[in-house]
């Protein structure tokens, strides 16, 4: 059943449905439900981190959260005042791909939180962001929180495991289709079918027909333009395949020894 994200407000709208529920408001869900959040619902996003989040904190513990950043260079102080929802909630920072954004990854991991990145075409200033935040989290050993995704590349790679982008970082309409407030869905999400869609990049003959990271980026970084160098993109799929290689390398050598 395809997730439906919507604004919290239209919870009644959608009877039997599995939702992801907006809000820019933490107190709007205490209003709307009370102590306890129903079973269809499997996590919450709050849009706006200025907003006071005591009503989340003292609520409906065990319930996902996913914190989601505009702007990571202008919010990242923002996160210190978060800190206080993990110690009854699972919680999640969405950073987008803009600016900022490594500086962002950086204190979120170090606050607890796990990071869960955003943006299908990042400027070379954001590629070089996505550059720092990788070597923080292969490198860091204090890093202990998934940065998605990283995370999921280097165990799909260590293990030789099938993995897509756009289920991976919840970007495929067809898994999660996120609403407006008025109920319609938003356009522009993504394709219709990613299998169509990476196959007609392989068909046009462009960079995706010999790309050695086809497998996992299933033509997600081709969107929504379809001109887009993935120069810049393809050295982050390299450094986690040569992690990998790393990690296993080193797996069987300390099995080895251990006879």
């Amino acid at each position: 059943m395809t997730v439906l994200s919507i604004p919290a407000s239209l919870f009644d709208a959608f009877p039997g449905q599995r939702l992801i529920l907006r809000t820019a408001d933490p107190a709007e869900p205490r209003r709307l439900f009370g102590p306890e959040v129903p079973a269809a619902v499997d996590f919450i996003q709050v849009t706006d981190l200025t907003r006071d989040l005591a009503p989340l904190a003292d609520w409906c513990e065990g319930l996902a959260l996913d914190l989601v950043m505009a702007d990571p260079a202008v919010e990242l102080p923002l996160l210190y005042r978060c800190t206080a929802l993990l110690d009854r909630h699972p919680v999640r920072v969405s950073i987008p791909v803009l600016p900022g954004l490594a500086g962002a990854v950086k204190l979120a991991v170090s606050l607890g939180f796990s990071v869960r990145l955003l943006g299908h075409q990042p400027t070379l200033d954001a590629l070089a962001q996505l550059r720092q935040a990788l070597d923080g989290y292969l490198h860091n050993p204090t890093v202990a929180c998934p940065v998605e995704p990283f995370h999921s590349v280097l165990l799909a790679f260590l293990n030789d495991s099938p993995l897509g982008l756009w289920s991976l970082l919840e970007q495929d309409p067809a898994e999660v289709c996120i609403l407006d407030e008025r109920g319609a869905a938003l356009p522009d999400q993504g394709p219709e079918s990613v299998a169509d869609w990476c196959a007609a990049l392989v068909a046009a003959g462009g960079q995706c027909r010999d790309c050695p990271w086809r497998a996992p980026c299933r033509g997600y970084f081709k969107w929504p333009r379809t001109d887009y160098d993935c120069a810049g993109v393809k050295p982050l799929f390299a450094e986690l395949r040569a992690a990998a290689d790393e990690l296993r390398q080193g797996l069987a050598d300390y099995a080895a020894a251990q006879g």
